[in-house]
């Protein structure tokens, strides 16, 4: 409708174009390594997801593993919750396993369960800014390389947030049973889930692929697809750093500790534009601060 699209247009308007008019300088941006990048090939296209090894690193490392064996090639979203998360791999822990009898029988000799990574010790770094104001769910939650995260001061510990997009590991009952099974938040943020399930990664391109998926009935098997026709693939599965430079695309992210993002932030939380004609409360959700991400195409030698 012409007024939704009137309302969208100047709640956007007035975060990027007064503080963005020229655009961030090349050198407020980083450019992600390619062996922390993820390409999920889906019948819809291409998603790109940015690991974070430094906040879970067994199970990142596990992750490239399961990827450079092909683990996941031919599998599928087997569980899709509208508003909340597409889960992949073979099913493991649901009615979903029985689909794949042989994998299923040599999955914890082949993947042990994991030691739960849910936070991490942390120290004062340079690259953590701070949101600016209280958050319901964590002492202190702000930006680290782009991540979402929050901070604990007295614990020293810090962790991902479940914002969307986030890329976690599911597990049983038991903090210690991930294996093989992931999961990308494709709805709001749950952040019950945080420091209760490992997340190590965070969408970086092609959320509007993972929405076309087909949804289960959360009502049903907790939302596992049972028809199997109906299942979305994960095509393929690949570590940008495994595919020729000049036939992978790259990334660049903004860096959250620039200049240019902390004045994107102030904006945010005290908007100028005319649209805002009653100005909202100075307070940001974490979830809700866009951090830009520029797609760089392959090019050719």
């Amino acid at each position: 409708m012409k007024l939704g699209r009137m309302l969208a247009v100047g709640a956007f308007l007035s975060v990027a174009a007064a503080s963005a008019a020229d655009g961030p300088p090349p050198e407020a941006f980083r450019t992600v390594d390619p062996e922390n990048l993820v390409l999920i090939d889906t019948k819809y296209g291409q998603v790109a997801v940015e690991l974070a090894p430094e906040f879970a690193p067994k199970h990142t490392a596990r992750l490239k593993a399961l990827i450079r064996a092909k683990f996941y090639d031919g599998l599928a979203f087997y569980r899709v919750i509208d508003g909340f998360v597409a889960q992949g791999g073979i099913g493991e822990g649901t009615a979903s396993t029985k689909d794949h009898p042989t994998e299923a029988a040599d999955l914890e000799k082949k993947w042990p369960k994991l030691k739960a990574e849910f936070d991490r010790d942390f120290a004062p770094t340079p690259t953590f800014t701070p949101l600016g104001n209280a958050d319901l769910m964590a002492p202190e939650v702000g930006f680290e390389d782009g991540f979402p995260i929050a901070r604990a001061p007295d614990e020293k510990k810090a962790w991902l947030i479940h914002c969307p997009g986030t890329f976690a590991f599911a597990r049983d009952n038991d903090p210690d049973t991930a294996s093989t099974e992931f999961y990308i938040v494709i709805g709001h943020a749950p952040r019950r889930l945080d420091r209760d399930l490992t997340a190590f990664g965070r969408v970086l391109s092609g959320m509007q692929y993972l929405q076309k998926l087909q949804r289960g009935d959360p009502d049903v098997d907790s939302g596992v697809i049972a028809d199997l026709p109906s299942r979305d693939p994960t095509i393929r599965m690949r570590i940008a750093a495994d595919i020729p430079a000049t036939e992978r695309p790259s990334f660049q992210v903004i860096r959250t500790e620039s200049k240019w993002f902390a004045d994107a932030v102030e904006l945010r939380r005290h908007p100028t534009s005319p649209f805002y004609f009653r100005k909202p409360p100075p307070v940001l959700d974490i979830c809700g601060v866009p951090v830009m991400v520029k797609r760089i195409a392959p090019t050719s030698p």
